[in-house]
C-alpha cells in the first residue's frame, strides 16, 4: 500500500484537530487532573514518572471511553491533512475507513511525531500561561 504522508498543518487544522479533542472528552480529562491527587501521591513518596504514569492511566481510561463516539472527527481531521505519497491526491474518509488496523496506527504515530503538533500544543500553553500573566498583572 502507498505511504500516507501529513502535510503541514493549517489554520483550519487546528480547527478540526478541536473537535477531536472534543470529542474524546478533552475537556474531561483536564478536569480528572486534581492538584490535590498530585500533591496526595507527592506526600506518599511517589517519583515524578509514578504520577505522570497515574495520571496518564486516568486520562488513557477517558479517551479510550468515548473514542467510538470520535471516530468521524478523526477520520475527518487526518483525511484533511494527509495525502498519498506517491500521487500528493488527498486521502479520503473512506481510504482511511479501508485501512488496515497495523496502517491506521502507524498513520496516528506518525501524526503524533510531528514537529508542527508539538510546536501547536506549545503555542497554546504559552498562549495560555501569558493569560494568567495578564490577569495576574491586572
Amino acid at each position: 500500500m502507498p505511504e500516507i504522508k501529513f502535510l503541514d498543518l493549517t489554520a483550519d487544522n487546528a480547527f478540526d484537530f478541536c473537535s477531536v479533542l472534543d470529542a474524546v472528552g478533552m475537556n474531561d480529562v483536564v478536569g480528572a487532573i486534581k492538584k490535590e491527587e498530585i500533591i496526595a501521591l507527592q506526600k506518599e513518596g511517589k517519583d515524578t514518572k509514578s504520577i505522570g504514569l497515574v495520571l496518564a492511566m486516568k486520562m488513557l481510561a477517558i479517551v479510550v471511553h468515548k473514542l467510538s463516539s470520535a471516530r468521524e472527527p478523526i477520520y475527518s481531521f487526518l483525511s484533511g491533512c494527509a495525502v498519498w505519497a506517491n500521487t500528493n491526491k488527498a486521502v479520503t474518509v473512506d481510504e482511511l475507513r479501508k485501512l488496515k488496523l497495523s496502517a491506521f496506527l502507524k498513520l496516528m504515530a506518525d501524526f503524533f511525531k510531528k514537529d508542527d503538533l508539538s510546536d501547536f500544543f506549545k503555542d497554546v500553553a504559552e498562549l495560555m500561561n501569558m493569560g494568567q500573566n495578564d490577569l495576574k498583572n491586572s
